[in-house]
Protein backbone atom coordinates (compact mmCIF):
# COMPACT_ATOMS: atom_id res chain seq x y z
CA UNK A 1 0.00 0.00 0.00
CA UNK A 2 0.68 3.76 -0.59
CA UNK A 3 0.44 6.60 1.84
CA UNK A 4 -1.59 8.54 -1.08
CA UNK A 5 -3.59 4.97 -1.17
CA UNK A 6 -4.29 5.26 2.51
CA UNK A 7 -5.26 8.76 3.05
CA UNK A 8 -7.78 8.37 0.07
CA UNK A 9 -9.34 5.08 2.27
CA UNK A 10 -9.52 7.01 5.10
CA UNK A 11 -10.99 10.28 3.37
CA UNK A 12 -8.22 12.55 4.15
CA UNK A 13 -5.23 14.23 2.66
CA UNK A 14 -1.61 13.29 2.50
CA UNK A 15 0.91 15.90 3.88
CA UNK A 16 3.85 15.36 2.29
CA UNK A 17 5.28 13.09 -0.49
CA UNK A 18 4.12 9.54 -1.80
CA UNK A 19 6.15 6.75 -0.66
CA UNK A 20 4.76 2.67 -0.49
CA UNK A 21 4.59 1.33 3.15
CA UNK A 22 6.00 -1.52 4.22
CA UNK A 23 5.22 -2.40 7.23
CA UNK A 24 2.29 -1.03 10.48
CA UNK A 25 3.43 0.22 13.77
CA UNK A 26 1.51 1.68 16.84
CA UNK A 27 4.67 1.70 19.23
CA UNK A 28 7.54 3.92 18.03
CA UNK A 29 10.23 2.15 20.23
CA UNK A 30 10.12 -0.70 17.10
CA UNK A 31 9.63 1.60 14.45
CA UNK A 32 11.61 0.29 10.76
CA UNK A 33 12.45 1.70 7.69
CA UNK A 34 9.28 2.38 6.11
CA UNK A 35 6.86 1.59 8.77
CA UNK A 36 3.65 4.04 8.59
CA UNK A 37 3.17 5.22 12.61
CA UNK A 38 -0.57 4.99 13.91
CA UNK A 39 -0.52 7.68 17.11
CA UNK A 40 -2.47 5.90 19.00
CA UNK A 41 -4.03 7.47 22.29
CA UNK A 42 -3.99 5.66 25.59
CA UNK A 43 -5.02 6.05 28.74
CA UNK A 44 -1.15 6.47 30.28
CA UNK A 45 0.17 8.06 26.69
CA UNK A 46 -0.31 9.61 23.93
CA UNK A 47 1.43 8.33 20.43
CA UNK A 48 1.53 12.15 19.15
CA UNK A 49 4.14 12.76 21.33
CA UNK A 50 6.56 10.42 19.54
CA UNK A 51 5.32 10.96 15.94
CA UNK A 52 8.51 13.25 15.64
CA UNK A 53 10.74 9.86 17.00
CA UNK A 54 8.98 7.99 14.58
CA UNK A 55 9.73 9.76 11.87
CA UNK A 56 13.38 10.23 12.53
CA UNK A 57 13.32 6.28 13.15
CA UNK A 58 12.21 6.01 9.16
CA UNK A 59 9.00 5.63 9.41
CA UNK A 60 7.24 7.14 5.97
CA UNK A 61 4.28 8.30 7.32
CA UNK A 62 2.30 8.88 10.75
CA UNK A 63 -1.72 8.79 11.21
CA UNK A 64 -2.69 11.47 13.71
CA UNK A 65 -6.00 13.15 14.92
CA UNK A 66 -7.19 16.24 13.40
CA UNK A 67 -5.61 17.66 16.72
CA UNK A 68 -2.47 17.39 15.93
CA UNK A 69 -0.70 20.95 15.22
CA UNK A 70 3.19 19.79 15.06
CA UNK A 71 4.32 21.65 11.64
CA UNK A 72 5.46 18.22 10.19
CA UNK A 73 5.08 16.57 6.64
CA UNK A 74 4.35 13.09 6.00
CA UNK A 75 1.49 13.11 8.18
CA UNK A 76 -2.63 11.90 7.45
CA UNK A 77 -4.76 13.27 9.84
CA UNK A 78 -7.32 11.45 10.80
CA UNK A 79 -10.77 11.79 13.21
CA UNK A 80 -9.47 8.53 15.11
CA UNK A 81 -6.46 7.00 14.71
CA UNK A 82 -7.58 4.02 16.10
CA UNK A 83 -10.33 3.69 13.76
CA UNK A 84 -8.36 4.41 10.97
CA UNK A 85 -6.33 1.31 11.84
CA UNK A 86 -9.10 -1.14 11.76
CA UNK A 87 -10.59 1.02 8.82
CA UNK A 88 -7.15 0.33 7.13
CA UNK A 89 -7.15 -3.99 8.09
CA UNK A 90 -10.69 -3.97 6.68
CA UNK A 91 -9.43 -2.88 3.16
CA UNK A 92 -6.41 -4.92 3.72
CA UNK A 93 -7.97 -7.58 4.28
CA UNK A 94 -10.69 -7.17 1.33
CA UNK A 95 -8.23 -5.92 -1.75
CA UNK A 96 -4.48 -7.65 -0.84
CA UNK A 97 -5.06 -10.70 1.81
CA UNK A 98 -8.90 -11.74 -0.72
CA UNK A 99 -6.92 -15.53 -1.65
CA UNK A 100 -5.21 -15.43 1.69
CA UNK A 101 -7.23 -18.58 4.03
CA UNK A 102 -8.12 -16.60 7.41
CA UNK A 103 -7.81 -19.24 10.46
CA UNK A 104 -9.04 -17.27 13.78
CA UNK A 105 -8.69 -19.19 17.28
CA UNK A 106 -10.62 -18.22 20.29
CA UNK A 107 -11.25 -19.91 23.65
CA UNK A 108 -10.94 -19.33 27.23
CA UNK A 109 -7.75 -21.20 27.54
CA UNK A 110 -4.68 -22.45 24.60
CA UNK A 111 -4.95 -19.69 22.42
CA UNK A 112 -1.53 -18.94 21.70
CA UNK A 113 0.13 -22.77 22.08
CA UNK A 114 -2.83 -23.37 19.41
CA UNK A 115 -1.84 -21.27 17.58
CA UNK A 116 2.19 -21.62 17.83
CA UNK A 117 1.21 -25.48 17.23
CA UNK A 118 -0.55 -24.58 14.36
CA UNK A 119 2.07 -22.13 12.69
CA UNK A 120 4.90 -24.81 13.26
CA UNK A 121 3.05 -27.44 11.11
CA UNK A 122 1.44 -25.55 8.65
CA UNK A 123 4.59 -23.43 7.91
CA UNK A 124 6.30 -26.41 6.27
CA UNK A 125 3.41 -26.67 4.09
CA UNK A 126 2.27 -22.99 3.45
CA UNK A 127 3.70 -19.57 3.02
CA UNK A 128 2.13 -18.56 6.65
CA UNK A 129 1.95 -15.88 9.06
CA UNK A 130 0.67 -15.56 12.48
CA UNK A 131 0.09 -13.28 15.19
CA UNK A 132 2.94 -11.89 16.47
CA UNK A 133 3.00 -12.82 20.56
CA UNK A 134 -0.65 -12.28 21.65
CA UNK A 135 -1.42 -10.03 19.33
CA UNK A 136 -5.56 -10.82 20.04
CA UNK A 137 -6.77 -7.21 21.03
CA UNK A 138 -8.65 -4.30 18.89
CA UNK A 139 -5.21 -3.03 18.24
CA UNK A 140 -3.48 -6.47 17.72
CA UNK A 141 -5.71 -7.95 15.51
CA UNK A 142 -5.59 -4.93 12.94
CA UNK A 143 -2.24 -4.53 13.26
CA UNK A 144 -1.82 -8.29 12.76
CA UNK A 145 -3.51 -8.21 9.60
CA UNK A 146 -2.25 -5.10 7.80
CA UNK A 147 1.08 -6.54 8.51
CA UNK A 148 0.23 -9.95 6.83
CA UNK A 149 2.52 -10.40 3.51
CA UNK A 150 0.25 -10.43 0.43
CA UNK A 151 1.24 -13.83 -0.24
CA UNK A 152 0.21 -15.70 2.23
CA UNK A 153 -1.53 -18.45 2.21
CA UNK A 154 -2.72 -18.62 5.51
CA UNK A 155 -3.26 -16.08 8.31
CA UNK A 156 -3.34 -17.56 12.16
CA UNK A 157 -5.15 -15.16 13.91
CA UNK A 158 -5.47 -14.91 18.43
CA UNK A 159 -8.77 -13.73 19.15
CA UNK A 160 -9.30 -12.23 22.74
CA UNK A 161 -11.77 -11.04 24.38
CA UNK A 162 -12.73 -10.10 28.22
CA UNK A 163 -16.51 -8.36 28.09
CA UNK A 164 -19.39 -8.97 26.15
CA UNK A 165 -19.06 -8.45 22.38
CA UNK A 166 -15.43 -8.19 21.55
CA UNK A 167 -15.11 -11.38 19.97
CA UNK A 168 -17.59 -10.29 17.28
CA UNK A 169 -16.08 -6.87 16.97
CA UNK A 170 -12.63 -8.69 16.15
CA UNK A 171 -14.12 -11.18 13.90
CA UNK A 172 -15.91 -8.45 11.83
CA UNK A 173 -12.12 -7.20 11.49
CA UNK A 174 -11.04 -10.31 10.17
CA UNK A 175 -14.13 -12.27 8.75
CA UNK A 176 -12.10 -15.81 9.25
CA UNK A 177 -13.57 -18.58 6.85
CA UNK A 178 -12.16 -20.90 9.50
CA UNK A 179 -12.24 -20.58 13.36
CA UNK A 180 -11.03 -22.81 16.51
CA UNK A 181 -12.59 -22.49 19.94
CA UNK A 182 -10.40 -24.00 22.06
CA UNK A 183 -12.61 -24.80 25.31
CA UNK A 184 -15.62 -22.75 26.60
CA UNK A 185 -14.25 -22.89 30.72
CA UNK A 186 -14.32 -19.83 33.46
CA UNK A 187 -12.49 -16.87 32.29
CA UNK A 188 -12.91 -13.77 33.23
CA UNK A 189 -16.50 -14.54 34.52
CA UNK A 190 -16.03 -11.21 36.62
CA UNK A 191 -17.42 -9.49 33.83
CA UNK A 192 -18.75 -12.03 32.13
CA UNK A 193 -21.01 -13.47 35.24
CA UNK A 194 -21.94 -17.00 33.82
CA UNK A 195 -20.14 -19.86 31.90
CA UNK A 196 -23.23 -19.70 29.62
CA UNK A 197 -22.11 -16.01 28.67
CA UNK A 198 -18.45 -17.22 28.24
CA UNK A 199 -19.56 -19.31 25.66
CA UNK A 200 -21.93 -17.42 24.00
CA UNK A 201 -19.16 -14.99 23.39
CA UNK A 202 -16.63 -17.06 22.61
CA UNK A 203 -18.90 -18.87 19.82
CA UNK A 204 -19.15 -15.57 17.98
CA UNK A 205 -15.78 -16.69 16.78
CA UNK A 206 -17.70 -18.87 13.80
CA UNK A 207 -20.01 -15.90 12.57
CA UNK A 208 -18.19 -15.51 9.57
CA UNK A 209 -16.81 -19.28 9.19
CA UNK A 210 -17.43 -22.13 6.64
CA UNK A 211 -15.79 -24.42 8.90
CA UNK A 212 -15.32 -24.57 12.80
CA UNK A 213 -13.36 -26.72 15.02
CA UNK A 214 -14.65 -26.78 18.69
CA UNK A 215 -14.20 -29.23 21.34
CA UNK A 216 -17.03 -32.44 21.00
CA UNK A 217 -17.83 -32.10 25.33
CA UNK A 218 -18.74 -27.87 24.50
CA UNK A 219 -20.48 -28.60 21.31
CA UNK A 220 -22.94 -30.34 23.00
CA UNK A 221 -22.91 -28.94 26.42
CA UNK A 222 -23.39 -25.56 24.70
CA UNK A 223 -24.99 -26.61 21.35
CA UNK A 224 -28.65 -24.77 22.31
CA UNK A 225 -26.71 -21.41 23.33
CA UNK A 226 -23.82 -20.93 21.13
CA UNK A 227 -23.39 -19.66 17.02
CA UNK A 228 -22.58 -21.92 15.02
CA UNK A 229 -20.48 -22.01 11.58
CA UNK A 230 -21.94 -23.96 8.10
CA UNK A 231 -19.95 -26.63 8.92
CA UNK A 232 -18.80 -27.91 12.77
CA UNK A 233 -16.31 -30.43 13.19
CA UNK A 234 -15.80 -31.82 17.17
CA UNK A 235 -12.22 -32.88 18.81
CA UNK A 236 -12.00 -35.09 21.30
CA UNK A 237 -8.71 -36.14 23.40
CA UNK A 238 -10.55 -39.55 24.36
CA UNK A 239 -10.15 -40.49 20.68
CA UNK A 240 -6.28 -40.75 21.10
CA UNK A 241 -4.14 -42.99 23.08
CA UNK A 242 -1.23 -40.88 25.48
CA UNK A 243 -0.25 -41.33 29.45
CA UNK A 244 1.41 -39.47 31.96
CA UNK A 245 5.18 -39.00 32.92
CA UNK A 246 6.72 -37.37 35.65
CA UNK A 247 5.80 -33.90 34.21
CA UNK A 248 3.30 -33.85 31.29
CA UNK A 249 2.03 -36.16 29.25
CA UNK A 250 2.80 -38.70 25.80
CA UNK A 251 0.92 -38.67 22.89
CA UNK A 252 1.00 -42.11 21.00
CA UNK A 253 0.11 -42.42 17.59
CA UNK A 254 1.14 -44.77 14.42
CA UNK A 255 3.74 -46.31 16.88
CA UNK A 256 5.43 -43.34 17.60
CA UNK A 257 4.80 -40.27 20.35
CA UNK A 258 5.24 -36.78 20.87
CA UNK A 259 5.93 -35.03 24.97
CA UNK A 260 3.97 -32.33 26.02
CA UNK A 261 4.70 -30.90 29.56
CA UNK A 262 1.09 -29.80 30.22
CA UNK A 263 -2.56 -31.85 29.99
CA UNK A 264 -3.59 -28.52 28.42
CA UNK A 265 -1.28 -28.73 25.57
CA UNK A 266 -2.25 -31.97 24.65
CA UNK A 267 -5.65 -31.40 23.94
CA UNK A 268 -4.19 -27.92 22.00
CA UNK A 269 -2.44 -30.64 19.94
CA UNK A 270 -5.52 -32.75 19.28
CA UNK A 271 -6.80 -29.90 18.15
CA UNK A 272 -4.59 -28.99 15.40
CA UNK A 273 -4.34 -32.57 14.58
CA UNK A 274 -7.81 -32.24 13.88
CA UNK A 275 -7.16 -28.90 11.72
CA UNK A 276 -4.34 -30.71 9.52
CA UNK A 277 -6.63 -33.53 8.91
CA UNK A 278 -9.49 -31.27 7.37
CA UNK A 279 -6.86 -29.45 5.52
CA UNK A 280 -5.05 -32.60 4.57
CA UNK A 281 -1.59 -32.40 6.13
CA UNK A 282 -0.21 -35.97 7.06
CA UNK A 283 1.56 -36.81 10.08
CA UNK A 284 1.38 -33.27 11.74
CA UNK A 285 2.23 -34.63 14.53
CA UNK A 286 6.21 -34.99 13.69
CA UNK A 287 6.69 -31.19 13.65
CA UNK A 288 5.25 -30.81 17.34
CA UNK A 289 8.36 -32.51 18.64
CA UNK A 290 9.97 -30.72 21.08
CA UNK A 291 7.62 -27.81 20.10
CA UNK A 292 8.17 -24.84 22.81
CA UNK A 293 5.56 -22.00 23.21
CA UNK A 294 5.78 -18.50 24.14
CA UNK A 295 7.94 -17.26 27.22
CA UNK A 296 6.05 -18.15 31.15
CA UNK A 297 3.92 -20.69 29.54
CA UNK A 298 5.25 -23.97 30.51
CA UNK A 299 9.07 -22.48 29.97
CA UNK A 300 10.93 -24.91 31.97
CA UNK A 301 14.12 -23.52 33.31
CA UNK A 302 17.47 -24.59 35.37
CA UNK A 303 18.59 -22.51 37.75
CA UNK A 304 20.68 -23.22 41.17
CA UNK A 305 20.36 -26.87 40.63
CA UNK A 306 16.66 -26.48 40.49
CA UNK A 307 14.11 -27.10 37.52
CA UNK A 308 11.91 -23.94 37.00
CA UNK A 309 8.24 -24.85 35.84
CA UNK A 310 7.31 -20.95 34.87
CA UNK A 311 3.78 -21.58 33.73
CA UNK A 312 2.85 -17.54 35.32
CA UNK A 313 1.95 -16.16 31.96
CA UNK A 314 -2.00 -16.52 33.82
CA UNK A 315 -4.41 -18.43 35.28
CA UNK A 316 -7.57 -19.44 35.64
CA UNK A 317 -9.40 -22.41 37.11
CA UNK A 318 -8.79 -24.41 33.74
CA UNK A 319 -5.27 -24.17 33.48
CA UNK A 320 -4.49 -23.98 37.28
CA UNK A 321 -6.22 -27.39 36.99
CA UNK A 322 -4.50 -28.64 34.35
CA UNK A 323 -1.11 -27.98 35.69
CA UNK A 324 -1.96 -29.50 38.47
CA UNK A 325 -3.23 -32.79 36.65
CA UNK A 326 -0.04 -32.82 34.91
CA UNK A 327 2.82 -33.19 37.44
CA UNK A 328 2.96 -36.26 39.69
CA UNK A 329 2.96 -35.93 43.25
CA UNK A 330 6.39 -36.05 44.68
CA UNK A 331 8.07 -34.75 48.16
CA UNK A 332 10.65 -33.47 45.57
CA UNK A 333 8.04 -30.61 43.84
CA UNK A 334 7.26 -27.00 45.54
CA UNK A 335 4.48 -25.14 44.22
CA UNK A 336 4.18 -21.39 44.09
CA UNK A 337 0.40 -20.40 43.78
CA UNK A 338 -0.24 -16.91 43.30
CA UNK A 339 -4.15 -15.49 42.50
CA UNK A 340 -6.35 -16.13 39.96
CA UNK A 341 -7.70 -13.08 38.77
CA UNK A 342 -10.93 -11.03 37.05
CA UNK A 343 -13.40 -14.13 39.28
CA UNK A 344 -14.88 -11.70 40.76
CA UNK A 345 -17.67 -12.81 42.94
CA UNK A 346 -17.15 -15.91 42.08
CA UNK A 347 -13.46 -15.69 43.71
CA UNK A 348 -14.06 -17.86 47.18
CA UNK A 349 -15.93 -20.06 45.23
CA UNK A 350 -13.12 -21.13 42.61
CA UNK A 351 -9.72 -20.61 45.11
CA UNK A 352 -11.92 -23.17 47.73
CA UNK A 353 -12.18 -25.20 44.61
CA UNK A 354 -8.34 -25.61 43.92
CA UNK A 355 -7.37 -26.41 47.47
CA UNK A 356 -10.03 -29.81 47.34
CA UNK A 357 -8.42 -30.27 43.65
CA UNK A 358 -4.97 -30.76 45.62
CA UNK A 359 -6.05 -32.90 48.28
CA UNK A 360 -7.37 -35.53 45.63
CA UNK A 361 -4.69 -35.15 43.43
CA UNK A 362 -2.22 -35.91 46.65
CA UNK A 363 0.33 -32.95 46.30
CA UNK A 364 1.94 -31.65 48.75
CA UNK A 365 4.17 -29.08 49.72
CA UNK A 366 2.86 -24.84 48.51
CA UNK A 367 3.54 -21.66 48.92
CA UNK A 368 0.44 -19.76 48.35
CA UNK A 369 1.15 -15.63 47.91
CA UNK A 370 -1.89 -13.07 47.34
CA UNK A 371 -5.33 -12.34 48.68
CA UNK A 372 -7.65 -14.45 46.81
CA UNK A 373 -5.18 -17.69 47.49
CA UNK A 374 -6.10 -17.43 51.27
CA UNK A 375 -9.34 -19.37 50.36
CA UNK A 376 -7.18 -21.77 49.09
CA UNK A 377 -4.53 -22.29 51.48
CA UNK A 378 -7.48 -22.44 54.30
CA UNK A 379 -8.87 -25.51 52.42
CA UNK A 380 -5.17 -26.90 52.63
CA UNK A 381 -3.81 -25.70 56.09
CA UNK A 382 -3.22 -28.64 58.33
CA UNK A 383 -3.50 -30.76 55.60
CA UNK A 384 -0.25 -30.75 53.41
CA UNK A 385 2.53 -28.91 54.00
CA UNK A 386 1.65 -25.29 53.10
CA UNK A 387 2.76 -21.65 53.71
CA UNK A 388 0.18 -18.30 53.16
CA UNK A 389 2.00 -14.78 52.42
CA UNK A 390 0.30 -12.19 51.18
CA UNK A 391 2.93 -10.23 49.48
CA UNK A 392 6.07 -11.31 47.36
CA UNK A 393 8.36 -9.87 49.56
CA UNK A 394 8.20 -11.99 52.37
CA UNK A 395 7.47 -15.20 50.23
CA UNK A 396 10.86 -14.68 48.44
CA UNK A 397 13.14 -14.54 52.02
CA UNK A 398 10.88 -17.30 53.06
CA UNK A 399 11.85 -19.37 49.60
CA UNK A 400 15.16 -18.93 49.78
CA UNK A 401 15.55 -20.89 53.12
CA UNK A 402 12.51 -23.36 52.21
CA UNK A 403 13.23 -24.29 48.94
CA UNK A 404 16.29 -25.99 50.08
CA UNK A 405 16.15 -30.24 49.15
CA UNK A 406 13.28 -29.75 46.54
CA UNK A 407 14.26 -30.63 42.91
CA UNK A 408 11.34 -28.82 41.02
CA UNK A 409 9.71 -25.26 41.76
CA UNK A 410 6.57 -24.86 39.84
CA UNK A 411 5.08 -21.13 39.23
CA UNK A 412 1.54 -20.23 38.58
CA UNK A 413 -0.58 -17.13 38.85
CA UNK A 414 -2.56 -14.58 37.07
CA UNK A 415 -0.39 -11.85 35.09
CA UNK A 416 -1.53 -9.53 37.27
CA UNK A 417 0.73 -10.86 39.89
CA UNK A 418 4.18 -10.72 37.72
CA UNK A 419 4.89 -14.16 39.21
CA UNK A 420 8.40 -14.05 37.02
CA UNK A 421 9.84 -12.14 40.08
CA UNK A 422 9.88 -14.99 41.77
CA UNK A 423 12.67 -16.31 39.13
CA UNK A 424 14.91 -13.17 40.39
CA UNK A 425 14.42 -14.30 44.19
CA UNK A 426 16.01 -17.93 42.97
CA UNK A 427 18.92 -16.56 41.21
CA UNK A 428 20.12 -14.66 44.32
Amino acid sequence: MKLLEIAEILNSKLIGNDNEVKGFSTDSRTIKEGDLFIALKGERFNGEDFVEDALNKGAVGCIVSQNFNKNLSQIIKVKEPLNALIEMAKFYRDNYLNKTKIIAIGGAVGKTTTKEMLFKVFSNFYKTYKSPKSYNNHIGVPLTILNTPKEAEFLILEIGTNHIGEVEFLVNIAKPKYSILTNIEVEHIEFFKSLENIAIEESNIFKFSDVGFMRKEDYFKFYEIIKKPKEIITFDINDYKYEFLEVGVKLILNGDYVEFPNYGWLENAVCVLKVCEFFNIKEPYKFLKNFKSESMRMEILKINGFEIINDAYNSNPYSLRALLYSIRPSKKNLFIIGDMLELGEFSEFYHKQIGKYILQLGHDNFIFVGNFVKWTYDELKRKINCYYFDNKKEAFEFLKIYSKGFKRIILKASRGMKFEEFIDALYV
